[in-house]
């Protein structure tokens, strides 16, 4: 999965204690890395990391997001590579790029990190990769294995999976046992290469090489140039209206999306309710594809267009204490008139207790939620 931005070059191993200590290649997860040396001294990533680490369980959550200094200057001494390196190749790096405050990032999910959700040392999602490049020679997880806008290979043409073509279980390479190749199933031993292949949606490889050709820039929305990190917050935004509109398939939103010329027989509902990062490689694409779209119309385009519609504020869903300029002023285009405010303050019958209360919930949040209070 080449892109046209690298995370860190790699580097080799000097002076390393371990006797087959391998290279950290370019763009590899510190996991990846992990488990093609544990694998070529003929050990489980288990043991390997049990080694390095007494009494840590390594796998037991995600390894790839954070690890104490104090544990990475051990596998540079070990190794020999230098513990820089190792801290380059972690997924906490990468994120000063994604989000303006990587110190404040939450314990959960993460924006745009795609969720594997460990449990025991077993996991729910997988890491996702092109079958085609796993097969290949030097093959390892880059850490464009775990970002969100991932969904496809630009070298093949095809959609990255998550998940093994003949058992289904999640890639979970760190799960192999001593003497596995590290291209084929944890669990079935199938190789990765040998699942069915899907091809590739050209909007969703136009979002992705859009934002790889983009990170540490000043990306477009419209005419005005943005923070890379302001133009993801606006994707992501997009992402969730993309998604609440599919999952209430209302009249006006297909309207919407055919003006935009989204034709409608490629919306298809996702099944599960759950946020981008949660979803396999071709849900993400469906949603890309329709976000891609209405990020090249621009904001103008996109205002024009909802409030034709009739389209509420309450669809972009946001934090406004993180919210760009730009999205505040969405938001403020699509405000909803005053006369549907009118039509329920002047109805003749009053309102149960109950509805009065969730009246009062509801009006509450949307206060939260634009920032008056």
């Amino acid at each position: 999965m080449v892109t046209s931005y690298s995370w860190h070059p790699g580097a080799g191993p000097v002076n390393s204690i371990w006797p087959l200590s391998k290279p950290l290649l370019a763009d590899e997860l510190l996991t990846s890395w992990i488990v093609r040396m544990a694998l070529a001294h003929g050990c489980s990533p288990a043991a390997l990391t049990a080694i390095a680490w007494p009494g840590f369980r390594a796998w037991a959550s995600d390894l790839g997001r954070t690890v104490a200094e104090n544990r990475l200057a051990v596998l540079s001494r070990l190794s020999g590579v230098p513990c820089a390196s190792l801290q380059f190749a972690t997924l906490g790096h990468a994120m000063s790029s994604i989000v303006h405050r990587p110190d404040r990032l939450p314990r959960g999910n993460w924006p745009w990190l795609t969720v594997l959700g460990c449990r025991g040392g077993h996991h729910s999602g997988g890491l996702q990769c092109c079958p085609d490049c796993i097969a290949q020679y030097n093959s390892r997880y880059c850490i464009q294995s775990r970002l969100a806008w991932h969904t496809c290979c630009p070298i093949h043409g095809v959609e990255l999976v998550d998940r093994c073509g003949r058992c289904l279980a999640p890639l979970q390479p760190e799960q192999l046992r001593a003497g596995a190749m590290f291209s084929d199933c944890h669990r079935c031993g199938a190789a990765l290469s040998g699942g069915a292949r899907s091809p590739a949606a050209e909007a969703a490889l136009a979002f992705q090489r859009y934002v790889d050709e983009s990170i540490g820039l000043r990306p477009l929305y419209g005419t005005s140039s943005l923070d890379f990190r302001d133009w993801l917050t606006i994707a992501r935004t997009m992402v969730s209206f993309a998604q609440v509109a599919i999952r209430r398939h209302s009249a006006a939103a297909g309207r919407f999306f055919e003006s935009l010329g989204i034709p409608l027989e490629s919306i298809q509902p996702i099944p599960l309710g759950l946020p981008l990062e949660y979803l396999s490689p071709a849900e993400r694409s469906v949603l890309l594809s329709i976000v891609w779209v209405i990020m090249s119309a621009g904001p103008q385009t996109f205002i024009e267009a909802a409030r034709h519609e009739s389209l509420p504020a309450s669809t972009l869903h946001f934090s406004p204490n993180s919210a760009p300029p730009v999205l505040l002023d969405l938001v403020a285009a699509l405000r909803s008139p005053r006369h549907h405010l009118m039509s329920v303050v002047g109805r003749e019958h009053t309102s149960s207790p109950a509805q009065t209360l969730r009246m009062w919930l509801r009006l509450k949040r949307k206060v939260r939620r634009r920032g008056i209070c």
